[in-house]
């Protein structure tokens, strides 16, 4: 029987999708899940068609590769967030938080500005004609994507360090050598991109028959590598000498995992501006193999003459596996779960690399035996994985202290709880902020967003959006840090826009933000960070499972939501995710949000009874703005309408400074604050008040509203952690 199973599975790989699904419904003994959701054939299908790199800690979820098979023909969407003063982004400088109109926000001014930062994901311009997307990453000032046919385009510019930037705000194919066909005009396995990496200020690609190109320039076209001292193969394998198996686009280093070579080091090519790009091709001269990472993992019973065998030092370190290039060392995992590091020593004098050292990974969990199976991060971060779902992040300089001999290796890492068996499958790192991508489909945010630039991607500072989501400012340029509560459950990005609507409006205040003034200034505007934490979780909580809070959780056919993110990047000051967005569900969920607005109807009525005759709609409105709280009629006339009916009073001239009547007289309507999308509707939310808790001490948050119950449980938080 175990003969007959095997037998065909390996039948599978050579079935296109309906021969495969036919075959499993024919009888019920194929119809099983372990044959119906085969994770090699899923896994394979979806790389193969869409180029969408593989991701080990997933690799054997084959019902998660078929659903992503089903949705990314149809619904992968681009959206990025951060810093954008260059255009990395790839939209418009004039992408605003909020719907663009006169008056005020509760008293701020509302216009159209230049948005140079980008506080909640927004959807990159320009992308819908380009197919299906299957990569995203970014550099140090732009934003390259991969499509399906293997083709890369890149916004922003990608050296922005040189005078004659050529700033792209929309993306634009990478430019090859005359003579050779850009994967968007017809396939040619030498230019079709099968894995890339964009590294600070360059980006290398791996193309399907194996050659390695290298871009500095959007104005440029790329650079064909040739090794002086080391042999490529470019016969379209993946396995045997001179395979290129991976490339690596480092801070201020080029890198490939060559089979029989190891991990090899060079510096980033350039074209000279005034080059002759009939030059397809340039030899590097300086190449650097990182020492003892050739070794290859037995396959066969016949050892070839380029894999090692017995004890050799080469054996103990193992097969690498994955590896980064940060700014001063390499970091590799190898198959025997072991993790290592080697410095980067290249100046005029000398170019090498240091033989790696193991590191000591703690004890995790009352784990004997730590195996890492993965190695994440870039510029000065990094993160590893390990078998039993742990995960555990460091910087770069622990390794070099640790290569100094001023640092031990077990207080290399850091534990922070939110990542620990959350099913994490991504890190994605910036300069000082990182993100998670976890396999159900959000991602969250830790460390800090410099001058408030939104890197984080949990909202606007302006408003105090990312307060109210645990970040706390600081410093002259407002640099934005988590804080220590953000650690424990984590903090997920949003890319539904009605939960953007709603925590603006509880920032205003909720409905009555007289009443709540005391609250949000414990929350937000005070210096300590125990209301400022809870509160932040207790909005988490709110957020977090948004489609069963408004009842269309049964209309997600495959459960993978109305948003599925599939990865995520980050670099510099800014980040971006590839996401799977579920139209029909996404319209639900707005919809299940809003609610007739009261006096729209009574206006409606009011006119129908016009027509008989009995009173006219002038009259109505006349009353209707001494007498009612939800009087739009008066912004339909062109004056302002009282939103809370308890605080509106008989007369204008009587209403205090602090009232929502004197913010209308400034002003204000609610599509200006998150009560209400558009005229004649309100949000679900729009009478809700800004939450009032009983927290983790005893204390009883001031106000006269009842106290409000966690939708889940109150952390238990670990307020002795402190991130990186």
């Amino acid at each position: 029987m175990l003969a007959y199973v095997e037998l065909l599975l390996l039948t599978f790989s050579y079935l296109d999708v309906s021969s495969f699904l036919n075959l499993t419904s024919t009888c019920k003994a194929l119809h099983k899940p372990d044959l119906v959701y085969d994770s090699a054939y899923w896994a394979t299908l979806v790389r193969t068609a869409f180029r969408v790199p593989n991701k080990p800690n997933v690799q054997n979820d084959g019902e998660r590769w078929q659903k992503l098979f089903k949705r990314m023909l149809t619904q992968s969407k681009l959206y990025t967030w951060g810093n954008n003063e260059k255009g990395c982004l790839g939209h418009s400088y004039e992408t605003a938080g909020t719907p663009q109109s006169t008056g005020l926000r509760r008293g701020r001014p509302l216009r159209g500005s230049r948005k140079r930062h980008i506080g909640w994901p927004e959807k990159m311009l320009r992308v819908e004609d380009l197919g299906v997307i299957s990569d995203l990453q970014c550099g140090g000032w732009s934003t390259t994507l991969l499509t399906h046919k293997g083709a890369l385009y890149t916004t922003g510019v990608i050296d922005g360090r040189t005078l004659n930037l050529g700033i792209r705000l929309e993306p634009v194919p990478l430019r090859y050598p005359p003579g050779f066909p850009h994967p968007y005009d017809r396939y040619d396995p030498s230019t079709a991109v099968k894995q890339f990496s964009a590294g600070r200020a360059h980006i290398l690609a791996l193309s399907d028959s194996g050659r390695i190109w290298s871009w500095h320039s959007i104005e440029q076209a790329a650079l064909h590598v040739k090794m002086l001292n080391y042999d490529t193969t470019e016969n379209g394998r993946s396995t045997g000498r001179g395979a290129v198996k991976k490339v690596v686009a480092g801070w201020n280093k080029s890198a490939a995992l060559i089979e029989g070579t190891g991990i090899v080091l060079w510096e980033p090519l350039e074209r000279d501006p005034d080059d002759n790009e009939f030059e397809d091709a340039a030899l590097v001269l300086e190449s650097i193999a990182v020492p003892m990472t050739n070794f290859r993992e037995t396959r066969s019973k016949t050892l070839s003459q380029y894999q090692q065998a017995g004890n050799s030092p080469e054996s103990a370190i193992g097969e690498v596996r994955n590896f980064i290039v940060l700014e001063e060392v390499v970091v590799f995992n190898t198959n025997l779960g072991k993790v290592f590091v080697s410095q980067i020593l290249w100046d005029r004098r000398e170019q090498r690399v240091g033989r790696p050292i193991e590191l000591e990974v703690p004890s995790i969990d009352g784990e004997d035996d730590v195996f890492v199976t993965d190695v994440q991060g870039s510029y000065r971060s990094f993160g590893i994985f390990t078998r039993s779902g742990a995960v555990l992040t460091s910087k770069q300089d622990r390794l070099l202290n640790l290569l100094h001999g001023e640092l031990a290796s077990r207080t290399m890492f850091t534990r922070i709880p939110a990542l620990q068996h959350r099913d994490v499958i991504q890190l994605a790192f910036g300069d000082y902020h990182f993100h998670a991508l976890h396999s159900p489909g959000y991602i969250t945010s830790y460390g800090t967003e410099p001058q408030a630039c939104g890197a984080l991607g949990l909202g606007n500072q302006g408003g105090g959006e990312g307060r109210l989501r645990g970040i706390r400012n600081q410093g002259a340029g407002g640099d934005g840090r988590l804080i220590p509560h953000a650690y424990t459950e984590g903090r997920r990005v949003w890319f539904e826009r009605e939960k953007r609507a709603w925590i603006e409006f509880l920032t205003s205040g909720g409905v009555d933000p007289a009443e709540a003034i005391e609250r949000e200034r414990m929350a937000i505007g005070s210096p300590g960070l125990q209301c400022q934490g809870e509160v932040s979780e207790f909005v988490e909580q709110q957020g977090r499972d948004w489609e069963t809070k408004f009842g269309v959780k049964d209309e997600d056919e495959d459960g993978l939501g109305a948003y599925f993110a599939l990865s995520v990047t980050a670099a510099g000051w800014h980040s971006g995710a590839l996401v799977l967005e579920n139209d029909h569900l996404v319209e639900k969920l707005k919809r299940a949000c809003e609610v007739p607005d009261p006096a729209a109807l009574a206006l409606q009525a009011d006119t129908s009874e016009n027509e008989t005759g009995t009173t006219g709609p002038v009259t109505w409105l006349l009353t209707a703005a001494v007498t009612t709280g939800a009087d739009w009629g008066r912004w339909v006339l062109g004056g302002m309408p009282p939103y809370n009916a308890a605080s509106a009073p008989g007369s204008s001239q009587d209403v205090p400074e602090t009232s929502h009547m004197a913010q209308f007289r400034r002003g204000m309507h609610p599509m200006n604050y998150g009560a209400s999308p558009r005229v004649g509707v309100l949000y679900k939310w729009a009478n809700d008040h800004f939450p009032r808790l009983k927290l983790s001490d005893g204390t009883e948050m001031p106000g006269v509203v009842p106290l409000d119950d966690w939708r889940y449980r109150r952390p238990e938080w670990d307020l002795d952690f402190t991130p990186d």
